[in-house]
């Protein structure tokens, strides 16, 4: 009987320990398959990278349709890079980055616009897909 109470003691002690270290966990290992912010995106090679990627693929896309908008890519227009302003990334199957893009139209006019990018990277496959490209509403 002795040995039932020290055993069940200890079982309850070892579930307070568990749940008091989950309570007490950062809050990233809470938000798992959430958005985070990416800190310092200016400095940030790989974020900038993803910013050229998708104008890139914008770009190539645009010329592919003949100019034609789609539902994932409405921007009718040729733009040229200028940097990415802010990021999130999200665990999903691979990373998604969810990039706010400024970027200018080729034609010259206007100046840079904001729009806003999402790309998924798997690295295990080495690739990278440009899911949808869209104006920002700032």
């Amino acid at each position: 009987m002795a040995r039932t109470v020290t055993t069940s003691t200890l079982l309850l002690i070892s579930l307070l320990f568990v749940a008091t270290a989950a309570a007490h966990a950062p809050a990233r290992a809470a938000a798992v398959g959430g958005r985070r912010d990416i800190k310092d995106v200016a400095a940030n090679n790989e974020v900038q990278s993803l910013g050229r990627f998708a104008v890139a693929e914008h770009n190539r896309r645009l010329r592919r349709s003949g100019g034609v908008a789609t539902s994932s890519d409405p921007v009718t227009v040729l733009l040229s890079f200028r940097a990415v302003a802010a990021a999130q990334e999200q665990v999903v199957a691979g990373v998604a980055y969810y990039l706010k893009v400024v970027a200018r139209d080729d034609r010259g006019g206007g100046g840079d616009r904001p729009f806003d990018a999402v790309v998924v990277v798997k690295a295990w496959l080495k690739s990278r897909e440009l899911v949808s490209f869209t104006p920002s509403p700032k």
